[in-house]
């Protein structure tokens, strides 16, 4: 077994044992990782492969390996990584030697956990290897628990369901919006200067670029003269369908690390960010001085929007909540998300969302616009939130699809956006509602 593939499967292991006992979030930790261990190009490659491909089949990989467990539910999660990281490999991977897999498996495991560990991980991996495929192929779709495939039929139907947790080549594209020129220039730029990445303009947000194996984003032509600045390409479509104007003052709720505040501001007269953290919102506050957006355009606040506006009045011409969630419509990016949630936590979620859209109704002036958007296909985080919300303030007006939108809005007055739109980047997947406060503005 060659060093450079044992690095790159000690990287895989590594990551996949820091998203399973810290939490860690697969793509930083990766990155991370890989920097540290001086990975390659290629050998990165094969580290993010094994990574993404094992978190997005999981429940397959961990049901083939309990089967040859005799207690599956008190394996040491350091072997669980590593059988984790083998598995993929033997079932999914033609080019990988068999034999390779599973030694290089067991050095892992013996230099970590010593060799009685070591001992269990030949065992199981080899029983695995003889059931590996005659053609083992990259999975297909992703093996998401039987209660989000039932959510995502029954928001977004069958067929946009399926397209959804289709799988989608590796590493995911890096999204990115042209923050000064035009977003073709900034992909010509790209593509002279970055040749052995993949680049691309986006069909659906008229800043949008996207790129794929270039490294460090910060590296990337342009990002250090503040031509370009990093927003996934489904976020850049919500910000779209806010249809903010030169002379608007716009609200972000929720505003997080302030990356849509920061594209509202670049088309808005004045951006006030709120979030709960104030943490969050300094990060916001560092990406506006890089990008030379002026400082009395962005405003940031630090209110908990469950219980108010911290003293906000109704004169926002837009305001935008995109709400805390579920986050599965990131499924593709963050596939460890299938670990952590659960049934009941899109209802819950949703609970939350209700109040805080509450508080977002009052800021909205007489002509105003309130968004709420989700990055979840869920119906009870979309169209529940909005069907009662709607009931909750008949004073609002539901918008459907206006001229200048990306994208239409479906018969429920909700605009859907995912890899279904056409979109080569695959965006993630958003629910976007919109209400009218009538009168002038």
């Amino acid at each position: 077994m060659s060093e450079r593939a044992s690095s790159a499967r000690r990287v895989a292991t590594r990551v996949l044992h820091r998203v399973a006992t810290e939490d860690a979030w697969a793509t930083p930790a990766l990155d991370a990782e890989i920097a540290r261990a001086g990975l390659d190009r290629r050998d990165a490659g094969l580290a993010t492969e094994i990574t993404y491909g094992a978190l997005r089949v999981l429940p397959r990989l961990d049901a083939a390996l309990d089967a040859h467990l005799t207690k599956p539910k008190k394996v040491d999660p350091y072997l669980r990584a590593a059988l984790r990281a083998g598995a993929y490999q033997l079932l999914h991977l033609s080019r990988v030697p068999p034999h390779a897999v599973v030694s290089d498996a067991v050095d892992l495991v013996k230099r970590e956990r010593g060799p009685r560990l070591s001992g269990v991980a030949n065992a199981v991996l080899r029983k695995v290897a003889a059931s590996r495929p005659e053609q083992p192929s990259p999975p297909d779709r992703i093996a998401a628990p039987a209660w989000v495939e039932r959510a995502f039929e029954r928001s977004l139907g069958e067929e946009r369901a399926a397209a959804f947790l289709a799988t989608r080549p590796l590493p995911p594209p890096l999204g990115l919006r042209a923050s000064s020129g035009s977003a073709s220039e900034q992909v010509s730029a790209l593509q002279a200067a970055h040749p052995e990445a993949e680049v691309g303009l986006s069909r659906l947000a008229s800043r949008g670029l996207w790129v794929r194996g270039a490294g460090d984003p910060r590296s990337l032509a342009g990002y250090t003269e503040a031509k370009l600045a990093v927003q996934e390409i489904g976020s850049q479509v919500v910000v779209e369908l806010v249809g903010v104007e030169p002379h608007h003052r716009v609200a972000d709720l929720c505003a997080g690390h302030g990356t849509k505040s920061l594209a509202l501001a670049e088309r808005a007269a004045a951006v006030v960010a709120i979030d709960l953290y104030e943490e969050k919102l300094e990060r916001a506050e560092r990406e506006r001085a890089r990008l030379g957006i002026a400082k009395a355009k962005l405003e940031t606040m630090a209110i908990d929007l469950t219980v108010g506006t911290g003293g906000l009045d109704g004169s926002f011409d837009r305001v935008l909540v995109d709400a805390p969630c579920t986050g599965l419509g990131t499924l593709h990016r963050r596939p460890e998300l299938l670990l952590r949630l659960g049934p009941g936590d899109p209802a819950r979620l949703a609970e939350l969302q209700l109040a805080i859209l509450s508080s977002a109704a009052a800021l909205v002036r007489p002509g105003g616009l309130l968004v709420y958007a989700v990055c979840s296909p869920t119906e009870e985080e979309g169209r529940g939130v909005a069907e009662r919300f709607g009931r909750a303030h008949p004073e609002l007006e539901l918008l459907r699809s206006l001229p200048s939108d990306p994208l239409p809005a479906d018969p429920d007055g909700l605009v859907r956006i995912g890899p279904w739109s056409l979109e080569t980047a695959a965006p993630d997947a958003y629910q976007v509602a919109r209400w009218k406060r009538p009168g002038h503005a």
